[in-house]
């Protein structure tokens, strides 16, 4: 009885935690299908526990199997959702029928019969190994391997646990079976794995949460771009992670030219669409690889990895071309200058933003709507 209430209770902590997050933070709101599965897992120990204090047990033997199926098939359904991923809808409903079928079809069959206890170990077994395949699909990363190896043992177990009853004996009852000693390794067994499990999701979601914070904290509101905490972050990132003698990176800073008098002349609304229109124009051109930002009103800096300065010459002036020729009629016609900086052996972060800085302080002076690297070297000319 006591492992029931702790069972009951501890499924009830997960599924209040899971409800938390959600109203905490709005862009956790599929969690709560994590919530829903916990609340369906938590009436199974309370069935059993009415199953013990009934004089009709039928209605609580059915809830409290069908309970633990439908928390494991809302389990697969709510890893599939948190990913953002279709869940496996037919699965999940072919399960649920087995299950029910199932049920009812061994229904007064003999117990500790390996046969009975096969038929009704199966479908929670296929629930739960469904979930491991839906962690497994759908998540990516240490944390969602370790699920999937979770509830993949747990599948495993409940195909052990016919065998466990044939031997042990599970009682010619289910009031019989709650004072068996294969009550005790069946419970026990399975809240030990399903909470390992459920540890393990906890600490998915509030992995996520925690990003999804670092990455909203990190970004530009108006261009979707990183800001310039973000951008400081990730390049020192990359810059300690590239091996000493083979960082190939290259600094650009970006000024659209002459910003002002598009907002003096067009509103400020039109400022912000051309600095959308800009960010768009850098994430189509850029490497995939590269890190973008605007770190000022109408300042920019991409950092180039694996990139030589002649090749990011030739970036950077496929991204002016597409700058002068937008194509969005509703826009004004605007331009940018830019100055280049290669890594050099000793450079700080500071040192390579620095000098690709002063690079773009030139074309400033030479008419804007040009491309100069810290040598002084001009890579393009007014056109």
């Amino acid at each position: 009885m006591v492992l029931l209430i702790v069972n009951a209770v501890v499924a009830g902590l997960f599924a209040l935690s899971y409800f938390l997050i959600a109203r905490i933070s709005r862009g956790q709101r599929p969690v709560i299908a994590f919530g829903v599965s916990y609340l369906l897992g938590m009436v199974t120990p309370i069935s059993e526990i009415a199953i013990r204090l009934t004089d009709y047990p039928a209605p609580f033997m059915l809830a409290s199997y069908m309970a633990l199926l439908g928390g494991f098939l809302a389990m697969a359904a709510a890893l599939s959702i948190f990913h953002r991923k279709r869940p496996p809808w037919t699965a999940i409903a072919t399960l649920a029928v087995l299950g029910l079928i199932t049920r009812i079809a061994i229904w007064g069959g003999t117990r500790d019969d390996l046969i009975y206890e096969l038929a009704f170990q199966l479908p929670l077994a296929l629930g739960i190994l469904l979930c491991s395949h839906t962690a497994f699909r759908t998540g990516k990363g240490q944390l969602n391997h370790t699920l999937a190896g979770l509830f993949l043992l747990s599948g495993l177990n409940f195909f052990i646990k016919p065998f466990v009853a044939a031997a042990l004996g599970s009682g010619q009852t289910a009031r019989d079976y709650a004072g068996s000693a294969y009550a005790l390794y069946s419970q026990a067994s399975t809240a030990i794995l399903l909470t390992a499990a459920g540890l393990t999701v906890l600490l998915i979601v509030i992995q996520t949460t925690i990003q999804e914070y670092v990455r909203t904290a990190e970004t530009d509101h108006l261009s979707g771009l990183l800001n310039r905490c973000g951008f400081d972050r990730q390049a020192q990132a990359l810059l300690a992670s590239a091996p000493i003698g083979k960082r190939q990176l290259c600094a650009v800073m970006i000024d659209l030219d002459h910003f002002k008098r598009i907002n003096d002349c067009f509103g400020h609304d039109m400022g912000d669409r051309v600095i959308q229109a800009f960010a768009d124009i850098l994430r189509s051109t850029a490497p995939k690889s590269a890190h973008l930002a605007r770190t000022g009103g109408e300042e920019f800096v991409i950092l180039l990895n694996r990139v030589s300065a002649p090749a990011a010459g030739l970036i950077v002036e496929a991204m002016r071309a597409h700058t002068r020729e937008h194509g969005q009629a509703d826009l004004p016609t605007f331009s940018f200058s830019a100055g280049i900086a290669q890594y050099q052996a000793g450079d700080s972060l500071a040192d390579l933003m620095r000098r690709a800085d002063q690079a773009c302080y030139r074309p400033k002076t030479l008419g804007r709507d040009r491309i100069e690297t810290d040598d002084g070297i001009a890579k393009a000319v007014n056109a």
